[in-house]
């Protein structure tokens, strides 16, 4: 069964995805990295998510997370981040939810605003205000992550590896270890 990761940006996901792999001996997967790659691959090109989410707007970003997380269809013991807005589509959201147990790494959005914009902010946030736009994006999604993850670990005060170990016995702990 494959561990699914879901949150906020900076909430982890691709941190704590690396090491629960590490630790199990399993394939880590991110859906972001996945999309940049097929991306430049097509354009001959390097761009991130956020270049790509910039260039091609929303619309084409969100067909292109889809069509990533579609493929994943056949993995089976993985561990898999998936981008903060892939569980606006209720399509994504099914396959996720039956191809693994989707897990909410909640953190609180001050937290995530100070890593924020500690680094160059997203494309995705406007320029003017992106203090309230991500405060925005984060009162939209956060309902939608905790209605459809399996299982929510509030990470506040959590080291990576703290957090990584809470999701390994979460899943025990689901499965009957």
């Amino acid at each position: 069964m494959n561990i699914i990761l879901c949150g906020l940006p900076m909430s982890g996901k691709s941190t704590i995805g690396k090491l629960i792999a590490e630790k199990l001996n399993r394939t880590f997967i991110d859906t972001d990295r996945l999309i940049e790659k097929t991306y430049n691959m097509a354009k001959d090109k390097t761009y991130t998510c956020r270049q790509i989410y910039f260039l091609e707007g929303e619309t084409v970003f969100r067909r292109l997370e889809s069509h990533q997380i579609a493929a994943l269809k056949n993995a089976k013991t993985s561990i898999i981040a998936v981008g903060g807005g892939s569980l606006i589509n209720p399509e994504n959201v099914r396959i996720i939810q039956g191809i693994g147990s989707l897990i909410y790494l909640k953190v609180s959005p001050d937290i995530l605003w100070k890593r924020l914009s500690a680094k160059s902010l997203p494309t995705y946030l406007d320029r003017e205000n992106p203090e309230k736009d991500f405060f925005n994006l984060a009162e939209k999604r956060c309902p939608t992550f905790e209605e459809e993850a399996r299982f929510i670990i509030e990470t506040d005060g959590l080291s990576e590896e703290q957090t990584a170990e809470a999701v390994i016995k979460l899943m025990e702990k689901s499965n009957g270890k």
